[in-house]
């Protein structure tokens, strides 16, 4: 699965664009007021950020299962 480039929307940072995934962290960038930020890969999909695209949400929520 590829989500690099991806566009994410977290619930507190709001919108933000994945730059890296490595050792089960996503590293997603929200731009210059929250900077460049890292999450545990792929528990935040589960509560606090979503994919924009539905179908790669799916995938990551099916990972966690």
């Amino acid at each position: 699965m590829k989500i690099i480039n991806q566009k994410v929307e977290h619930r507190r940072f709001g919108a933000g664009t994945i730059f890296a995934l490595k050792g089960g962290k996503v590293y997603v960038a929200f731009g210059k007021l929250y900077g460049d930020m890292a999450f545990p890969y792929p528990q935040v999909f589960v509560s606090d950020m979503k994919m924009m695209d539905r179908d790669l949400q799916e995938e990551i929520l099916d990972e966690c299962r």
